[in-house]
């Protein structure tokens, strides 16, 4: 069995438990959801700090300014809503995949194991049928140097990221020390940046109502993270890892 049917595997044999818990948890209605989903697109589009809360209550079609307050407060308070409403379900969906996993005996897997980082986060847009904003509006959080992603999801939206992380570093057993944790921390960013990627392509051919895979591109990308993650480490790096500290 390929890394690939594999990855389909995990993917399709989601319980209908997990489907009515994946419903439940993200689910939003009348005012609050317009709301959300407006400051999604909109973060989206122009940044978290490009964007006001008049201007997504004037996206969500609220004419009353008081509704913002009331719902949400501020826009810290409004970007946490953003990020439960979605990562709720992604959580859930990459705990149900990790657990086939380890079910199936594949935790050696590294392929398989980074579907895990990846086909979550790709949900949204798989799901809709208009252009899908939340990939990029997480990537504006990840960019922006007054929020961590770690720290907003931290002990709430978490558990399957640090279930994943640490089967990735149980794998690089052969890398230094000092190489295993960055290494995998680059490739969770490389990983927000591509989903970012691919739903703004995606988002584009839709508007063009020209096709794109999507399956294509996210098999890519976990192709392409699986390569870097366990690339050799060169000559030039184990120098640096033997110099003095603090010598450039």
């Amino acid at each position: 069995m390929t890394s690939t049917t594999k990855n389909r595997k995990f993917d399709d044999a989601l319980t209908d438990e997990r489907e009515r818990a994946f419903d439940a948890a993200g689910t939003l209605e009348g005012t609050k959801l317009r709301i959300v989903t407006a400051a999604e697109r909109l973060f989206a589009t122009y940044g978290i700090d490009g964007v006001t809360l008049q201007q997504i209550l004037k996206g969500a079609g609220q004419r009353n300014s008081s509704a913002m307050h009331y719902h949400f407060g501020t826009k810290d308070a409004l970007i946490e809503a953003i990020l439960a409403w979605r990562m709720t379900g992604i959580d859930i969906h990459r705990n149900r995949m990790i657990d086939g996993l380890l079910k199936d005996g594949y935790e050696r897997d590294i392929r398989a194991i980074l579907a895990t980082g990846v086909i979550p986060f790709t949900r949204p847009t798989d799901e809709s049928s208009q252009p899908s904003y939340y990939n990029r509006f997480l990537l504006e959080i990840h960019r922006n140097p007054g929020f961590s992603f770690d720290e907003l999801i931290a002990g709430k939206f978490d558990r399957g990221i640090q279930r994943m992380s640490e089967l990735l570093y149980a794998q690089l057993s052969t890398l230094p020390d000092e190489l295993r944790k960055p290494r995998i921390a680059t490739i969770r960013a490389m990983i927000i940046y591509g989903v970012a990627d691919i739903e703004a392509l995606r988002s584009k051919r839709l508007q063009e109502k020209r096709d794109f895979d999507l399956r294509r591109a996210v098999e890519n990308l976990i192709d392409m993270a699986s390569g870097a993650l366990i690339a050799p480490v060169s000559k030039e790096t184990c120098e640096r890892l033997t110099a003095p500290s603090g010598k450039i």
